[in-house]
């Protein structure tokens, strides 16, 4: 049997299907729209192999949005795991799982941010965030940007532009610009001859919006929701330019990106660059639900931050997160996980970039590392994106044929496990090829 032909739905998923038409009749509805188109039901999973109930294989690249890291039921893992689990679960007490886990992160964490706090989904520690920011600087306004997506409660949700439809009203303090996303320039301008139009747009934003106390900017290194969108090189620098010019701290938002998603430790070290604050999450604890905010000691032991159970979190810091942060991270480092993200996001963006060219559905093929954006259109010139219907029939046609991805408006988004074979790699990118080539067609 050739390497592609063990991926796919080559039986019918019957009993997949069953077993989830059955859970339909109790959960509530709002599931994610490729779980809805899916119906995909998991029997058992290694690596990057999902079976269903069907015995059925394809190649996760979907990842839960990044969470999976270290790559499904990792050995070291499982074993770090069941070991807590018989030893200690409930409370935020000290513990050797939590010093295992500060240790793991003195060490992997750059220089100048040393402290960090625990939380349970990447909402909470957002909302943190804009807390420890008004705590240390005084003030209260924040600004985000088009097109990224951080949360949805409302200080959260208030950063996020296109998650609020239905929603109002917003709290005040909070406004908006253009994201740097070169393929869709709001300016119609080009990088580098922009001059980051879109930072001085930025700019104006805040001197004609603002009351004058900007508390925070807060941005996505790689925005994940609209397709892993990459800003150009200098984009990150020219917003921490921008927040010092307004005495304001720069929250990174990290929740995809970070702990080597990108081919670095966390994607803002592209740029030479250290935030003030940096939220994080997903491939933090391979699957285990924790999350956290970090900042140096002088910034989080500020005010109302800083006092008695102020900042704190029912499940953070418990011992079942720290031992999966701490083992997640000592496997990254143990296995070179940072640079192979970076080499092999190299070769599968080498693979996928001529569909820009060959495939007439797809638009453009972005990407940092492990985190890889195909924006589908209907019509290359104009850019005119592709419906909803048009993406759903592409995942459909990807997972028939043995590879699950993640979308975003318009574009699959891919989060392989950093540590994925190359053979299922590379398997994935030539089924992703000939699958998008075919459809377009």
């Amino acid at each position: 049997m050739a390497r592609n032909e063990r991926w796919g739905l080559n039986t019918p998923p019957l009993e997949t299907h069953r077993h989830w038409a059955e859970e339909q009749e109790v959960i509530g509805p709002g599931l994610q729209a490729v779980m809805l188109w899916s119906r995909f039901t998991v029997a058992r999973a290694s690596g990057a192999v999902l079976t269903d109930l069907d015995g059925n294989e394809v190649l996760d690249l979907q990842g839960a949005g990044g969470v999976n890291s270290i790559g499904h039921a990792d050995p070291t893992l499982v074993a770090a795991m069941t070991e807590q689990l018989a030893t200690w679960t409930a409370g935020a007490f000290g513990s050797q799982a939590r010093l295992d886990m500060l240790n793991a992160l003195r060490d992997f964490l750059p220089e100048g941010l040393d402290r960090v706090q625990l939380y349970s989904g990447g909402t909470e520690a957002v909302e943190a965030a804009l807390r420890l920011a008004k705590s240390a600087t005084g003030k209260y306004e924040v600004l985000s940007f088009w097109g990224g997506f951080h949360g949805k409660t409302l200080g959260s949700l208030a950063l996020t532009a296109g998650a609020r439809r239905e929603l109002g009203p917003l709290p005040g303090g909070f406004f908006s610009a253009p994201y740097a996303n070169c393929y869709r320039c709001p300016f119609k301008l080009r990088h580098p001859g922009c001059g980051f139009a879109c930072v001085e747009h930025a700019r104006e934003v805040v001197k004609q919006q603002s009351t004058g106390a900007l508390s925070a900017i807060v941005v996505e290194p790689v925005q994940g929701r609209s397709g892993n969108v990459v800003p150009p090189p200098g984009y990150l620098a020219a917003l921490a330019e921008l927040a010092a010019e307004f005495d304001a701290l720069l929250i990174a938002d990290e929740m995809m990106t970070g702990f080597g998603r990108t081919g670095a430790a966390f994607a803002f070290e592209h740029d030479g660059i250290t935030p003030d604050i940096v939220t994080v999450g997903k491939g933090m604890g391979a699957g285990y639900p924790v999350t956290g905010v970090i900042a140096a000691a002088a910034t989080m032991s500020s005010g109302a931050f800083s006092e008695p159970s102020a900042s704190s979190s029912s499940f953070g810091a418990f011992p079942m997160a720290c031992r999966a942060v701490a083992t997640t991270v000592s496997v990254i480092e143990r296995d070179g996980l940072v640079e192979r993200a970076e080499q092999l996001g190299k070769e599968l963006l080498e693979a996928l970039s001529p569909l820009a060219e060959q495939a007439p559905l797809v638009g453009d093929v972005r990407g940092a590392g492990l985190a890889i954006g195909i924006e589908l259109v209907t019509d290359k010139d104009s850019r005119a994106p592709a419906s909803t219907d048009l993406v759903r029939q592409a995942f459909t046609a990807l997972l028939q044929a043995g590879v699950l991805v993640m979308t975003g408006g318009n574009t699959l988004r891919l989060y392989p496990p950093l540590n994925i074979g190359d053979d299922e790699a590379h398997d994935a990118a030539d089924i992703i090829t000939r699958t998008l080539t075919e459809l377009g067609r």
